[in-house]
């Protein structure tokens, strides 16, 4: 019984494993793809295309690649309504179309030996693989070149104003693709104060561009030349058109001016400039304590009293206000003075002032006649200005003078007392004669000390020696005489 159990049980393990090993040999996981479908599945044609568009100008080539990944029938290309079989391009069927010098990944493309405007558009790549197709296109642009640009201005030099913004046009009537387009104003690029606009007209491609330039022009801007400028495909070196500019301005306003070192008793001419555009056609000086209310206004021309006036033109808008004051007196410097210039753009008031001074060591006089006012004609007033314009350089000058003698005075008093220099050695002398015991032992040489030490003594001065601190003393002359006598012992 045992046996029997075994040996079926046996049996339905090898049946079991028999089973399964026919379960892996015939169910198929659809997951999981065979060799065969992964074969057929790497087998799918792809074309080798760039679709970037081209831009060429006529009588140039234009090449048009087309290459595919895998099995070719044949392939065509098309524009508009035009078909062209790439196998009777290259048996040259076709005027004007060749087969490429190089067909690597390029097995479909064609060449255009001169392309002209009609073969501007779209050209499409169609490939036939077996059971299917595949077609790919690239937008070709034949260019058209511009025609000229134009500024679009009523009357050549072109006037503009300081007062107001200025707007400018720039056209270009057709041009494809669209013109690159500049402003510039001298060497200056003012494009970044434009705007512009690209209109499409037809559909072709063909291009109207128009630029406005918004600029407020500055009196620094007369007679420079504004220029429009375009670039294009068709143009190596571009295309520019001009114009000259004139701008019209009031008077420059100025600071007020001071006109020092005026020489009292003299014909003084003020001459002052300032630039305007166009000329001035009222030119009028004004002075007196009160400008608001003043003394007296002269045009120009015009003489009154002690007074001229005059005007003269330098050019490039430049002019010269001109004002003489006959014997030119204390009380005209300290007048308050004005010059009203206007024209048809506006007015600007100058204030001027007049000075017997010298200018400030920091500023600068726009005119001087070097005139030197003697001290004794200034007052009080006009001393304590002057004093007040010393400089820090001329102070510290001062007290370094100052400390330097200070300095010498106490050296020599300091040497004075330690008995230094002469004082020392009259000191000695005296002291030999006072030494006995030097006497006796070397008198020869003492009464030579004392000899040396008084015969330069006068008969006025004969009463007076050092004594032993270096100051003089008053001795009794018989006493001086009685050394001298015994220095001739």
């Amino acid at each position: 019984m045992c046996k029997c159990s075994f040996v079926l049980a046996a049996c339905l393990t090898v049946a079991c494993l028999a089973a399964a090993t026919s379960a892996q040999e015939y169910v198929d996981d659809p997951g999981v793809p065979d060799d065969a479908a992964l074969s057929a599945r790497s087998a799918e044609p792809s074309m080798i295309f760039d679709t970037s568009g081209i831009v060429v100008n006529p009588g140039e080539p234009l090449n048009l690649d087309c290459g595919l990944n895998g099995e070719i029938r044949y392939c065509i290309w098309m524009h508009g309504d035009d078909i062209y079989q790439v196998q009777d391009v290259y048996s040259n069927v076709y005027g004007g179309l060749r087969e490429p010098e190089n067909k690597e990944n390029n097995q479909c493309g064609i060449v255009v030996d001169s392309v002209n405007i009609e073969q501007h558009g779209e050209w499409k790549c169609t490939v036939f693989v077996p059971g299917n197709s595949l077609s790919k296109s690239k937008n070709v642009v034949v260019t058209i070149q511009p025609t000229r640009p134009i500024i679009e201005i009523d009357t050549s030099p072109l006037e503009v104003d300081t007062t107001e913004d200025n707007t400018i046009v720039c056209s270009v009537a057709a041009a494809r693709p669209a013109v690159g387009m500049k402003w510039y104003l001298g060497n200056e690029d003012i494009t970044k104060m434009s705007e512009k606009v690209e209109t499409l007209t037809d559909d072709q491609g063909t291009y109207k561009s128009v630029s406005t330039l918004t600029r407020r022009f500055d009196p620094k801007d007369d007679e420079k030349t504004l220029m429009c400028s375009i670039t294009h495909k068709t143009l190596p070196t571009g295309a520019n058109t001009s114009v000259p500019v004139r701008v019209m301005f009031k008077p420059i306003e100025k600071d007020t001016t001071t006109f020092y070192q005026i020489q009292l008793g003299s014909n003084y001419e003020v001459k002052f400039n300032f630039s305007s555009n166009p000329k001035p056609d009222d030119v009028m000086w004004k002075f007196g304590d009160n400008l608001e209310n003043p003394e007296g206004s002269l045009v120009i021309p015009e003489a009154r009293g002690r007074y001229r006036t005059y005007l003269e033109e330098l050019g490039n808008n430049m002019y010269t206000a001109k004002l003489l004051i006959e014997e030119f007196t204390l009380d005209d410097s300290n007048k308050m003075y004005s010059l009203l210039v206007q024209n048809v753009i506006g007015e600007t008031e100058y204030q001027i002032r007049l000075s017997v001074h010298e200018p400030p060591i920091d500023g600068v006089s726009e005119t001087s006649n070097h005139a030197k006012i003697p001290p004794t004609e200034l007052s009080v007033s006009e001393f304590e200005t002057e004093s007040n314009n010393l400089s820090g350089g001329a102070i510290a000058g001062i007290i370094i003078v100052v400390v330097v003698v200070v300095v010498a005075i106490g050296a020599a008093g300091y040497a004075r007392y330690r008995q230094m220099f002469c004082f020392a050695s009259r000191a000695e002398s005296k002291a030999h004669i006072q030494d006995p015991e030097r006497n006796e032992t070397d008198n020869g040489t003492a009464n030579d000390a004392i000899k040396a030490s008084t015969d330069h003594v006068n008969g006025k001065t004969e009463n007076t020696v050092a004594n032993g601190n270096g100051n003089l003393e008053q001795t009794q002359v018989d006493e001086v005489n009685n050394e001298k006598k015994n220095t001739d012992v």
